[in-house]
């Protein structure tokens, strides 16, 4: 990777990552994943995909345990919740190809509500997207924080 690329990169993580720390306060005091002081890990999730954006805009999750995530689309198009490869981080739905995503939740209709589970063994700080054309551009963008 040259400098600019690695450059460009560092500075689109740090930008999510400052998105996201005012977002953070938003969440709702249910077991949702969405706790307003966001400390708490959660293994029920509930995502609610808007046009362009999610709610809550961040979520935390225990390491090595399974997670039930219920992801409602309550846009006007289809949406999908797309986990990003740790230490990867889109600046651009340009930059997105199938090998960046971790796991996902397929492109769901407006309306629809789907329930999935998962596991995430690694800890870290992943990017959430939803990677269909043009929704990482206008913002649609969120953090998954496993620890």
């Amino acid at each position: 990777m040259n400098g600019r690329l690695a450059t460009k990169t560092m500075w689109g993580v740090v930008g999510v990552l400052l998105l996201a720390l005012p977002l953070s306060a938003c969440g709702d005091d249910d077991d949702g994943g969405g706790t307003s002081d966001n400390t708490t890990p959660q293994t029920s999730l509930t995502v609610e995909a808007k046009d362009y954006s999610f709610s809550p805009a961040n979520w935390k999750v225990p390491a090595g345990q399974e997670i039930s995530i219920e992801f409602t689309n309550n846009g006007s198009i289809e949406h999908e919740w797309a986990v990003i490869n740790l230490g990867m981080a889109l600046t651009s739905g340009d930059d997105f190809t199938e090998d960046h995503v971790l796991w996902e939740i397929e492109k769901q209709p407006a309306g629809t509500t789907v329930t999935e589970t998962f596991t995430w063994d690694t800890p870290g700080t992943y990017q959430i997207v939803c990677a269909l054309d043009g929704h990482v551009n206008a913002g649609m963008a969120a953090i998954l924080t496993v620890s």
